[in-house]
């Protein structure tokens, strides 16, 4: 059969293209490490390689995420610090504030500090943090939290959203909390039920040591104790109108059971005095200053305003409590928060650990093959390229000559 001499050219030029494509292939795996190039050279490698990256790439979304989760979380613990100092200082000024020895100029001078530490609670309460973001308004970070209103007392001005944050595949975490859930949200009296005395009182009678014995027989109905003698009383269920207790003997101290709960009363009430037990409701912490600065700057010149000054000031120190417990509650949550945010940071680290291998396996070249495919794609290349030339100079021509 009679080649041409133009097919041999076009053939041995084909070959010679295909060797150097090799080449070219090789010299760029042994300088990348890498196998794929194109997603044609492989599909299905390619196809699992941007699928993986794609995981990978979500991967360190989600550990931006909780990292600045964790960072907002640490700036609301903070703040939550700075506010419990602040709280334990007003509870020492209030013990300081019973003692029946002060006149009333030096309550107000214990009250003048207490005043202080309810604009730095207020200060506390509108923190922001490094973008500018007030860290206790919910999700409505431009707007400031609380402001004073005009009956005296601090308004909450934030939503009720606490924004979240995805951390891993159908998983957020809560950056912090409401400024309603942190200082507007605390049960007031002890936590459960509270006491008060009538306005009305004339005798020093007060109550004190209140408390649930049975939450299971504890209904959230309100109560009055009223005074029928000087050593007699009723207890009446005002919510349903039903006299629980009737001509009960007084004894001062002793402990008066009814609803599941116990109170006691001291000191000498007199006829018509009445004593209230109701639920407990929220109550911000900004009240509970507020009530604690108005008890202090009340003159007490009657053995009764006395008793019901410090009662007034027992409640504030039960007040301050709650809200304490409060602020225990939540650093507690944010600790735990923060270990779950720790612990997620490493699961996604091993993930992507994972996932990267697998990604490595699937589009790296295995050096060693490279390197051999490399140089026998050279070596035939320039062997190939050797023979072209010969194959140029053999002619009819040249051996007539």
């Amino acid at each position: 059969m009679r080649v041409p001499t133009s097919l041999e050219f076009a053939r041995s030029l084909s070959g010679i293209t295909n060797l150097r494509a090799g080449v070219n292939k090789y010299q760029q795996q042994v300088s990348s490490g890498k196998r794929l190039f194109t997603a044609s050279e492989d599909p299905v490698a390619a196809s699992q390689t941007l699928s993986i990256g794609e995981r990978i790439s979500s991967l360190d979304q989600f550990d931006r995420n909780a990292n600045l989760a964790s960072l907002r979380l640490s700036d609301q613990e903070t703040a939550i610090d700075s506010a419990t100092s602040s709280l334990q200082r007003v509870r020492e000024l209030v013990l300081q504030g019973r003692n029946r020895a002060l006149s009333a100029d030096d309550r107000r001078f214990v009250n003048a500090e207490v005043r202080q530490r309810l604009q730095e609670m207020v200060s506390i309460a509108n923190t922001r943090n490094a973008s500018g973001e007030y860290i206790f308004a919910g999700s409505a970070v431009s707007t400031i939290p609380f402001s004073a209103n005009g009956a005296g007392g601090v308004t909450y001005n934030g939503d009720q959203t606490a924004r979240e944050l995805p951390i891993a595949e159908g998983r957020t975490m809560p950056e912090g909390f409401t400024g309603s859930e942190a200082f507007m949200g605390i049960r007031n009296g002890n936590g459960s039920f509270v006491a008060a005395l009538a306005n009305a009182n004339t005798g020093t009678g007060r109550v004190i040591n209140d408390t649930v014995l049975d939450p299971s027989s504890f209904t959230t109905d309100s109560f009055s104790i009223v005074f029928t003698a000087a050593n007699t009383f009723d207890v009446t269920n005002t919510t349903s109108g039903v006299t629980v207790l009737s001509a009960q003997t007084y004894t001062d101290g002793a402990a008066i059971n009814f609803n599941g709960s116990s109170v006691a009363i001291t000191g000498t009430p007199a006829i018509g005095d009445a004593f209230s037990v109701t639920p407990s409701q929220n109550q911000s912490v900004f009240t509970t200053l507020n009530n604690i600065i108005t008890a202090l700057d009340t003159t007490a010149s009657t053995t009764a305003q006395s008793a019901a000054l410090s009662f007034s000031l027992d409640r504030g120190l039960s007040d301050i409590d709650q809200a304490l417990n409060k602020f225990t509650e939540l650093k507690s949550v944010i600790g735990g928060r923060q270990n779950t945010i720790d612990s997620q940071l490493q699961s996604n680290g091993s993930l992507t650990e994972q996932l990267t291998k697998a990604r490595s396996t699937l589009e790296d070249a295995d050096p060693v093959e490279a390197i051999s495919n490399l140089a026998r794609y050279s070596q035939a290349l320039e062997a190939a390229q050797q023979a072209f030339v010969k194959v140029q100079s053999l002619s009819l021509f040249n051996y007539l000559r």
